[in-house]
């Protein structure tokens, strides 16, 4: 394989233009699914964003993402985040063994960005993906890395060369420290907890990220310590490992179902998992409470990687589909056809109350618990607008105002309203949030 000089990659936060709008609806550069490939070697789905590792048109193996539409018939183009081969000096993205022959695990954010392990001089580094050829990558040098979860800005990775457990936040507007140091867990993270599992059998304790408190200790039942955890909105899926009983906790209704052991994924109400024996992906609904009989939703060889998540298959827990490669090397998505639940905020980042246009613009993010359609609209004193920014297609609603008007002008001084406005893209539910602005400068 051709090895390249290692290209300067930029660590820092993604330059971000105000009012870019990422769509999923069809056009004509849009690919209609399943993709054809030649080959797929690691696979996640994510608020909408399928990544993958594949060829390029030079035949060098990059990252890659695409968004997907909704119901699932068609992707955007690919976009090319990271060289995936092996630099000059060595440098290379940590791999693991599988079918296809060495696999990355990729870890979707559920606003687009992707995090991965880069291993430089024998240490090993987390990165998150956020554009092609940026990242963010403070994190210590370490070996033995793994990525346990990503929920927007809020990653969770573990280290066996210091036995620790680490939770980070990427931050594209400011300067922020929220790292969690703490022994390593079954863990997963939702909005702005972090929910991981106690020494004492079948308890999960819910820490507030943002002041590092412990605000919950659940009691799910299991009948063991936890091996695993996933947590998605009113689901605390709990695994006691491979073979063990596995169950989820309803923190609506505040107690546990059992569902089928071995490796799985959850989705907003379902869980999927492999069934080697029988060649299939098989789907267990459980949206009303009680887990549904599993049913097959697609066929994946047994192939010879005991578990094969995120290598050959991944669900989209924001989104309600699943993705896998099929025997032929095409990637083909599945929609669940489980209902979602109502849209959530779970978790925003909002930005002070006063905007100065010479020398800073306001920049804030609204993470959803699924992909919403969002305007954010800018009033002056007198209740006119002035600024309407929009997107579509992600969980998440990212806006950068310069204090400038729809005309290109800036705004007058004083004082102005603002109001995001999120909708559902697919089931029910509409977020509004409102706060007021003071700009100066202009």
């Amino acid at each position: 394989m051709r090895r390249p000089a290692r290209r300067p990659l930029l660590a820092a936060a993604v330059a971000l233009v105000a009012g870019l709008t990422a769509t999923t609806s069809a056009n004509a550069a849009d690919t209609p699914l399943p993709i054809q490939t030649d080959g797929v070697w690691g696979v996640d789905f994510a608020g909408g964003t399928l990544a993958t590792v594949e060829h390029s048109a030079s035949r060098d193996q990059y990252v890659m993402t695409r968004r997907v539409a909704p119901d699932g018939s068609t992707a955007a183009t690919r976009v090319p985040m990271m060289y995936a081969g092996t630099f000059a000096e060595g440098e290379h993205i940590k791999r693991v063994p599988c079918d296809a022959g060495e696999c990355i695990p990729l870890v979707g954010s559920g606003n687009g960005d992707v995090g991965l392990v880069f291993v430089d001089d024998g240490k090993e580094y987390v990165q998150i993906r956020t554009s092609p050829n940026t990242y963010h990558g403070v994190e210590p040098a370490v070996t033995g890395a793994r990525i346990v979860d990503v929920t927007g800005r809020y990653f969770l990775h573990n280290a066996q060369s210091t036995n620790q457990q680490y939770l980070d936040d990427l931050q594209p507007y400011r300067t922020t420290d929220v790292r969690i140091t703490r022994s390593i867990t079954a863990a997963s993270v939702w909005g702005t907890r972090l929910w991981a599992a106690s020494s004492t059998r079948g308890t999960v304790t819910q820490t507030d990220i943002k002041t590092t408190k412990l605000v919950e200790t659940v009691a799910t039942g299991a009948p063991c310590v936890l091996k695993e955890l996933q947590v998605m909105g009113r689901w605390v899926y709990w695994s006691c490992g491979t073979t063990g009983p596995a169950g989820v906790y309803d923190r609506t209704a505040k107690k546990s179902f059992t569902v089928p052991s071995g490796p799985a994924l959850v989705g907003d109400g379902y869980l999927v998992r492999h069934d080697r024996t029988a060649g299939q992906l098989l789907l267990s609904d459980f949206h009303t409470g009680t887990a549904a009989a599993p049913r097959p939703i697609a066929d994946l060889a047994a192939g010879s990687t005991a578990d094969q998540r995120r290598l050959t298959w991944a669900v989209d827990k924001w989104g309600g589909d699943i993705a896998y490669v099929d025997s032929a090397k095409a990637i083909r998505v599945v929609p669940s056809g489980v209902p979602t639940q109502s849209l959530a905020k779970i978790e925003s980042d909002v930005d002070g109350t006063s905007l100065d246009v010479d020398n800073a613009r306001w920049g804030s993010t609204w993470q959803f618990n699924k992909p919403v359609t969002w305007t954010f609209t800018v009033k002056n004193a007198s209740g006119r607008t002035v600024r309407t920014l929009t997107g579509s297609g992600s969980p998440q609603a990212d806006v950068a105002w310069d204090g400038k008007t729809d005309a290109g002008t800036y705004t007058a001084n004083g004082r102005h309203t603002w109001t995001l406005t999120a909708k559902a893209v697919e089931g029910a539910g509409t977020s509004t949030t409102t706060g007021e602005i003071a700009v100066t400068g202009t």
